[in-house]
């Protein structure tokens, strides 16, 4: 873990001038969740994310021993303290989020990432 924790820092400290990484509640258009799995001393886990897309500010990240939607339904929650008003999201179509974000009432849009 200690190899993890020490890249994770490096990672902050090149990016900490760059990235605001401390967002206000505001009103936000456009919202951009995502998450990559990975694995860590032979653990797996799922790391999320969540970009203010008009803003290129980071409003959430989180790391949690799966994927599901109970799981995204408490992230998207997470990010929804750092938006005021009726924000959108655009989302790669996977099943967890847009379910996740059914459940909350929630608009979205499908958008192909690549």
């Amino acid at each position: 873990m200690h190899k993890f924790r020490t890249a994770v820092w490096k990672w902050v400290e090149k990016f900490s001038g760059k990235v605001d990484v401390e967002p206000s509640r505001m009103p936000r258009r456009l919202i951009a969740p995502d998450e990559t799995y990975v694995k860590v001393n032979g653990l797996e886990y799922w790391v999320y994310a969540a970009i203010d897309v008009g803003g290129n500010e980071i409003l959430s990240m989180r790391v949690y021993p799966s994927r599901n939607m109970l799981v995204t339904g408490l992230f998207i929650s997470d990010v929804l303290n750092y938006c005021h008003g009726k924000s959108m999201f655009a989302v790669d179509g996977a099943p967890w989020l847009t379910e996740a974000l059914k459940e909350l009432r929630l608009g979205y849009n499908i958008e192909s990432l690549r």
